[in-house]
């Protein structure tokens, strides 16, 4: 039986903080400015925070049963047409967090041999060929996904592990950044790359690599799925102690602490190191970190390989139980054997391979900032239909709809369906 830091705060604080805060948050604080992106890390937390509301007053709504998940808590509270809507587009959202999670491993290796190869004197891209990036994301992908179906346990077993390299690479790249802002240390940046209050204000220019020009709804695109972990929660609310106290008191810890450590980044690379750095080098978190660079660079391949591990572990549950309610009829090839009586299936495996094709085929962008933005869709609507299927019940007031949660309110969670749209 878990407790509220293991079983919710935890996993939940592990999904958010994902490949963004280390390979884009620097980069959207040079376009967008420090105080601007201040101001989307709020509204996006803001919306959290609504959703949040509502999510615990489901949550407390009544006992929750053995085989409960996130699947099961919504159908079972809002109605299975309405449940598995919801958790629909939670899968997908989920999907695209994968491919976002692969592309981002990708990506930080790239960037790390192309610093290595430029400081060495040779002019190489960190590009084999013209479409190594997808086919690199892919062989994680599969990669990953196997090691889910010969062992499901490994992802759970080193959660915790992953999580502690994710908290390392931030403390040694805020670190390394302070020891800059104070010229105590350059790491591997130059001198000239130290510009105080330099991305205060916007200052929207081309991206050096892709070549487009976002704007403050872009970035607020690529930033809004780092909020969306905190359904990671309920995944273990069988294995809580006290699941309807844990579950709102873990999630709300969760969006605390990592908006916290999101605004700090923001803050402290926005202000010491120059606007065109920030631009140029997209993995500067790993330039400026201390003692090593090596720490931060390892450190994210292995987060990224750990989240994609989680989502391999939770999504296909989460639509193997929606195929076992036979809700969506076409979903109904996923079943997992168990469910039939033949046997016992501790992985659904068809489930399992069929969420991989989904991760994999958006990694095919070759961009994370092109998977972004349709992640971005998902989970906004599905918060926005959570938040109004909660608004409704709490102003009707069926007699199945009892929360005990004390700070939910059908007004606000119309406010947090607003804000969603």
């Amino acid at each position: 039986q878990l407790d509220t830091l293991h079983g919710v705060y935890l996993p939940c604080l592990q999904s958010i903080l994902g490949v963004i805060l280390f390979l884009r948050l620097t980069h959207i604080t040079s376009q967008s400015g420090t105080i601007f992106t201040t101001l989307i890390i709020l509204a996006s937390t803001t919306s959290t925070l609504l959703t949040w509301s509502s999510l615990s007053a489901i949550v407390t709504n009544g006992q929750i049963d053995s085989s409960s998940g996130p699947y099961y808590i919504l159908s079972r509270t809002l109605g299975a047409d309405i449940g598995c809507s919801l958790a629909t587009l939670y899968y997908l959202g989920n999907t695209l967090s994968g491919s976002m999670f692969a592309l981002g491993a990708v990506e930080a290796l790239q960037h790390s041999v192309r610093a290595y190869y430029a400081r060495w004197g040779y002019g190489f891209s960190g590009h084999l060929f013209r479409w190594d990036q997808q086919v690199m994301s892919a062989v994680v992908v599969v990669s990953m996904a196997g090691c889910v179906h010969f062992g499901a346990g490994w992802a759970s077993l080193f959660s915790n592990l992953f999580l502690a390299v994710t908290m390392t690479s931030i403390v040694c790249m805020c670190v390394g950044c302070l020891l800059f802002a104070l010229d105590l240390s350059d790491g591997n940046l130059q001198p000239y790359d130290r510009a105080y209050f330099d991305s205060l204000w916007p200052r929207f220019e081309p991206d050096p690599y892709t070549g487009t020009t976002p704007d403050i709804f872009t970035c607020l695109a690529l930033i809004y799925p780092c909020v969306t972990g905190i359904l990671s929660g309920m995944s273990r609310a069988t294995h809580l102690a006290r699941p309807e106290r844990s579950i709102p008191r873990g999630m709300f810890m969760a969006i605390v602490t990592s908006s916290s450590i999101y605004l700090m980044v923001c803050w402290l690379f926005g202000l010491c190191i120059s606007n065109r750095t920030l631009k140029v080098d997209k993995f500067v978190t790993a330039s400026v970190s201390y003692p090593h660079e090596l720490i931060v660079r390892v450190g994210v391949v292995v987060s990224c390989l750990g989240l994609i591990l989680g989502c391999m572990s939770t999504a296909p549950n989460l639509i193997a139980s929606m195929s076992s309610d036979e809700v969506i009829p076409f979903l109904g090839f996923l079943k997992p054997p168990s469910a039939d009586g033949s046997g016992r299936e501790t992985v659904p495996k068809r489930a399992l391979w069929f969420t991989a094709l989904l991760v994999g085929l958006p990694t095919l962008g070759g961009n994370l900032d092109k998977v972004s933005p349709y992640a971005t869709i998902f989970y906004l609507l599905m918060y926005a239909g959570l938040n109004m299927s909660t608004c409704v019940s709490g102003y009707v007031k069926p007699p199945g709809w009892r929360p005990t949660f004390r700070y939910s309110h059908w007004s606000v969670s119309f406010v947090g369906f607003a804000w969603c749209l």
